[in-house]
């Protein structure tokens, strides 16, 4: 078999993938494969002749609004699973994952997008963490 089939939102070596996905053989180590598939995350693929796509998708603006004004923001699809996931999460969850978050543009969209104010403080505050970190190795 070729490939599988993601059912659930996943990552396999580095690539985040969304159900309907279709995930490369050599993506999932062989001897997790029955367990990934009891567990629902993925799916045998039943195409014939399936070549997996290794270009990543492009970055696309979405329009966000900070403080009345609205701007189109350019995220990549890793970006929005990032924020979506978070967005679903309960407000302690939602810090916490915010807490290990790399990606300043997710912040940027979780701030947006979230009204909670754990949520809004703990971006804000992640954002700024990260903003220092790059000063710091700027200047060394």
């Amino acid at each position: 078999m070729g490939a599988y089939t993601c059912l659930k939102p996943a990552r396999f070596a580095g690539v985040d993938y969304v159900p309907g996905d279709i995930v490369p053989t050599e993506a999932i180590p062989s001897n997790r494969v029955g367990a990934v598939i009891r567990l629902g995350i993925i799916a045998e693929t039943q195409q014939a002749g399936f070549q997996a796509s290794t270009q990543a998708p492009a970055a696309f603006g979405i329009p966000i609004t900070i403080d009345g004004n609205t701007e189109e923001l350019q995220v990549t699809p890793e970006t929005v699973i990032e924020a979506v996931t978070v967005l679903q999460m309960t407000a302690e969850e939602a810090a916490k994952r915010i807490a290990t978050t790399t990606d300043a543009t997710a912040l940027i969209v979780i701030d947006a997008c979230d009204s909670r104010k754990t949520v809004k403080k703990a971006a804000a505050e992640r954002a700024q963490t990260l903003e220092t970190q790059a000063a710091q190795a700027t200047a060394e």
